[in-house]
């Protein structure tokens, strides 16, 4: 871990040890709370601090195995989006995290690729760690965002929706209700959607979607939480059921 990449994290609003906490995570792949602190030389609860962070901004998340919680780290690429959020605030730093992060990239990536799991489950808290996945999920330029959902994604998000899904053809099984249909007419203005209704019975609070190579599992309230689930297997099977039920449904 070289004093020179904690230093360029750092300042992408990061603590010096959150810095030190991702870091040891891209070395690491998968880690008890424990086995960080130690690679990192701080106490546990420093480094549950510093994971807090981390999963606010979707730099890492979790997994359970057994007992356990061991936490893992997400893309690297995810900083690129603070960086351009420099850039949007007119911050006369911009070029310099632009060009700093350009320098460390290709071995932060090389150290990710080399301990991500070919199948990836994590788990994502709150809205900036949402948005932070939405947008690495972007880079693949999806074509659709398919599943069951009632258009929360637009009414959360109302003016990231219109960057965001300009290119993607939405296609949901939803409810129909005044709440739905004025997501809907707002969602029309930039983007293609189509529904088929569901009956008033069947409700949900938890929603969804295909988006690209992954699978979201998404609650929206209270607290916003997101599991992906990037698995051919498992993308696969959920593509073909939909697939299935939207052309049984749509003629």
């Amino acid at each position: 871990m070289q004093a020179d990449d904690v230093e360029i994290i750092r300042k992408f609003g990061l603590s010096d040890t959150a810095a030190r906490v991702y870091l040891a995570l891209l070395e690491l792949g998968k880690a008890s709370a424990d086995k960080i602190a130690k690679r990192v030389g701080t106490y546990k609860a420093n480094t549950y601090d510093a994971l807090d962070r981390l999963i606010e901004i979707g730099l890492a998340s979790y997994i359970i195995e057994g007992k356990k919680r061991l936490f893992i780290p997400t893309s690297p690429e995810k900083l690129k989006d603070s960086a351009e959020e420099a850039k949007q605030r007119a911050d006369d730093n911009h070029e310099t995290l632009k060009n700093d992060l350009e320098r460390i990239m290709p071995k932060l990536s090389a150290k990710y690729r080399s301990v991500s799991q070919k199948e990836i489950f994590e788990i994502y808290v709150g809205k900036k760690a949402y948005m932070s996945l939405i947008r690495e999920i972007l880079r693949e330029k999806p074509k659709f965002w398919k599943g069951f959902g009632n258009l929360q994604v637009q009414e959360f998000f109302p003016g990231e929706f219109r960057s965001w899904f300009r290119q993607t053809k939405f296609m949901l099984f939803s409810n129909r209700n005044e709440t739905v249909m004025n997501r809907l007419k707002e969602a029309k203005k930039t983007t293609s959607v189509k529904i088929i209704w569901l009956p008033e019975e069947v409700q949900m609070e938890v929603v969804w979607t295909l988006f690209g190579e992954n699978l979201l599992i998404l609650i929206y309230e209270p607290d916003i939480i997101s599991i992906r689930i990037k698995s051919k297997r498992v993308v696969k099977t959920f593509s073909q059921q939909f697939d299935y039920l939207w052309k049984k449904h749509s003629t």
